[in-house]
């Protein structure tokens, strides 16, 4: 940066020519890349370990049915509830991928149905992976065989939150 070119304005401050400016502000938003990588690489690091552990508990549960130490019907509702935590470690890492591609490198290879091209794309799928994630957590209690009163009031409750979220998307993401 040229000091020499430094002027003063009519409130007394000195300023950068504007050119010199324009090249400050983007060094400054570079350095946003930085703090978006930390959250992304948490959620990936989430998302690994999250899968990994889903996936030595499902061979687990799978072994204790082959060797008829648990009933089908239990393993039938592990199986459901591993379903629902890999969905959010898929989620995890889809959430991951889009920040990356928001805020540091377009350069990453992602199918047209992955594309992220703004925030609200990646707020638009966490909300439907909400939404799946508690229709599946709702089939595992249902499973589970709770009071019908529970699984009444879990369902309103579950039911509410994905129709909020449905209309939340079609009402918000769909004014842009």
């Amino acid at each position: 940066m040229n000091r020499d070119n430094l002027h003063i304005n009519e409130s007394g401050f000195k300023e950068l020519p504007e050119e010199e400016e324009r090249h400050v502000v983007a060094r400054v938003i570079g350095w946003t890349r930085v703090i978006a990588s930390i959250p992304a690489a948490g959620l990936f690091i989430a998302s690994v370990a999250l899968s990994i552990e889903t996936f030595v508990n499902l061979v687990l549960t799978t072994f204790e049915l082959a060797t008829r130490h648990l009933s089908v019907s239990q393993a039938a509702i592990e199986y459901v509830e591993y379903t629902d935590l890999f969905l959010l470690g898929v989620a995890l890492f889809v959430l991951s991928l889009g920040l990356i591609r928001l805020f540091v490198t377009e350069k990453v290879p992602l199918p047209s149905w992955l594309d992220f091209c703004d925030f609200d794309d990646l707020k638009e799928r966490l909300a439907s992976v909400i939404s799946i994630m508690l229709a599946v957590y709702f089939l595992g209690f249902v499973l589970k065989g709770g009071a019908a009163t529970d699984i009444l009031l879990l369902g309103a409750g579950c039911g509410c939150v994905i129709v909020a979220l449905a209309v939340f998307v079609k009402n918000v993401f769909k004014l842009h």
